[in-house]
């Protein structure tokens, strides 16, 4: 017998037994010319008006008044150090003009910029008020919106 002859058999055994499987030589796998599937329309998700908690804070922010929203906070937290009689570092807030004026190192309010605002860093990072109870989160951002607001003399 030859002794490529069990090789052979072996090989054609083999080739039945995938064909019978189910295994497809390469030319009868490769993809077929078909149309292009169909595309679907692209869908816009529908715009959704603005949620009140959204819209709210932006309404809120144009409406703070100096006199009537920010004052009160310098009077009950700042003017025992930064008033009429004390000015500490050179800077009394309890009037517009003496706030603005800013103290010995320069401005302490960048209107329309809060986060930029000496006197909003100095609150938030604990420095101010000294020797009393730290702001709460609705005091600074009251007197933030104002400021981003453009601080205006309202």
């Amino acid at each position: 017998m030859n002794a490529n002859h069990p090789t052979k058999l072996f090989l054609l055994l083999a080739a039945i037994l995938l064909t019978a499987c189910g295994v497809q030589s390469p030319a009868a796998t490769a993809p077929t010319a078909t149309a292009p599937p169909p595309t679907q329309p692209a869908t816009q998700a529908p715009t959704q008006p603005a949620s009140p908690a959204t819209a709210a804070p932006v309404a809120e922010a144009a409406e703070v008044s100096f006199t009537g929203d920010v004052l009160p906070i310098f009077e009950a937290s700042c003017t025992r150090c930064h008033g009429s009689s004390r000015q500490s570092d050179g800077l009394a807030v309890h009037t517009y003009a003496d706030l603005m004026a800013g103290s010995s190192e320069g401005a302490v309010i960048t209107p329309n910029d809060a986060a930029a605002s000496v006197l909003v860093q100095v609150i938030v990072n604990g420095r101010m008020p000294k020797g009393g109870s730290p702001l709460s989160e609705a005091e600074i951002q009251i007197i933030s919106d104002w400021i981003n607001a453009g601080a205006p003399d309202n």
